[in-house]
């Protein structure tokens, strides 16, 4: 899809993701380090995850090595620090994207940035977690990553309005503001009404009462709810059998469940957790599937690896022996980039600048 487009990635940790998009999407990213190399180097997992199917050369700003580079870029991927007005002499259409913490120009732009502190200041951590507990942040490094969508959106648009007018673009992305993009529901609370909202752990709010969303089976746990779904609920209960107690005798279309009070919810999901109890989780899985329960299991990373699903959907792809995630995607627009290892510092110098420099 993007097999013309080549990419400079001068990214370290924050915004190393969005070079991995493009990469998948078929571009040639070539992450242009230092004589030390990326400094994430020093955790190879971490540097893994970020930077498989890029490339690696030595050629850092300000060096004829960078300035080749740049002669055949369409775009450059950085942080803060580089002029933009450098980059553009160098080469005048050049799709410029520089993600940072906050906003370039703003006052907390020098501000020390983790994925953990734009979690926290971007409210997404107020959500996440049990009320009586303190906030907790999600797996991975998420305010990281959609900081990196919203840069890949923003380069994927003025590569189209380049193709359109011939000119480049200066596109600046906040990881923090894109974090608070993601949590849609707290902003517009405050907005409307001047409150925030409040941890619910284990309960999906609806109405007077809260139903629970996670449930221990006999191997782990899987997800499901109590919800105004007539023919979903009828369902349920079929399967349940002779486990559904007093569940049976309800006529799911007469109830609201979320007008139901919380003491008559608990009873009726004390009968949903012994039958959960009974059966592993696959098994559950499976029902859902084939009768339309609405629930999911949820996978530990040993699922993930092993999963028949994943492994059809190529979620994971086999390189030197090594498993990676595969692509983010899959089209039947166009033809899936080859997997390629995270790069060795400076292996494709010979590939890109030859024997000039």
């Amino acid at each position: 899809m993007l097999s013309h487009v080549k990419v400079i990635d001068l990214t370290s940790h924050l915004g190393a993701f969005s070079g991995r998009m493009l990469a998948e999407l078929g571009a040639t990213v070539i992450k242009a380090e230092p004589e030390s190399g990326d400094p994430l180097r020093e955790d190879p997992e971490a540097f893994t995850a970020w930077n498989h199917g890029k490339r690696s050369v030595v050629a850092p700003p300000y060096t004829s090595a960078f300035s080749a580079l740049m002669a055949e870029a369409d775009i450059v991927i950085r942080t803060t620090g580089i002029p933009h007005r450098y980059l553009q002499d160098l080469k005048p259409d050049i799709i410029d994207v520089v993600i940072s913490g906050f906003m370039p120009g703003s006052e907390t732009l020098s501000e020390p940035v983790s994925d953990f502190t734009l979690m926290a200041r971007s409210g997404l951590m107020t959500i996440v977690g049990d009320p009586d507990r303190p906030p907790m942040t999600l797996p991975g490094e998420q305010a990281y990553a959609l900081g990196a969508i919203q840069a890949v959106t923003g380069a994927l648009t003025a590569l189209h309005e380049r193709a359109l007018t011939g000119k480049g673009q200066l596109v600046e992305v906040s990881a923090f503001q894109s974090a608070v993009l993601a949590n849609y529901r707290e902003p517009l609370t405050w907005a409307w009404t001047g409150k925030t909202g409040n941890r619910t752990g284990n309960l999906l709010i609806r109405g007077k009462s809260g139903v629970r969303q996670v449930w221990a089976c006999n191997d782990g746990f899987i997800t499901w709810a109590l919800v105004d779904n007539p023919a979903m609920m009828k369902s349920f209960i079929r399967v349940m059998g002779d486990h559904a107690g007093e569940l049976a005798e309800i006529r799911w279309e007469d109830i609201l469940v979320a007008d139901m009070p919380q003491t008559q919810l608990e009873s009726w999901e004390s009968h949903i957790a012994g039958f959960f109890m009974l059966h592993d989780k696959a098994t559950l899985a499976a029902w859902s599937a084939e009768n339309g329960l609405g629930l999911s299991q949820i996978d530990t990373p040993d699922d993930c690896l092993t999963s028949s699903q994943h492994a059809a959907r190529e979620l994971w792809v086999n390189i030197d022996d090594v498993k990676y995630p595969g692509p983010l995607w899959a089209s039947s627009e166009s033809t899936t980039p080859s997997a390629r290892r995270a790069p060795a510092l400076d292996e494709d110098r010979l590939a890109f600048l030859g024997g000039r420099i």
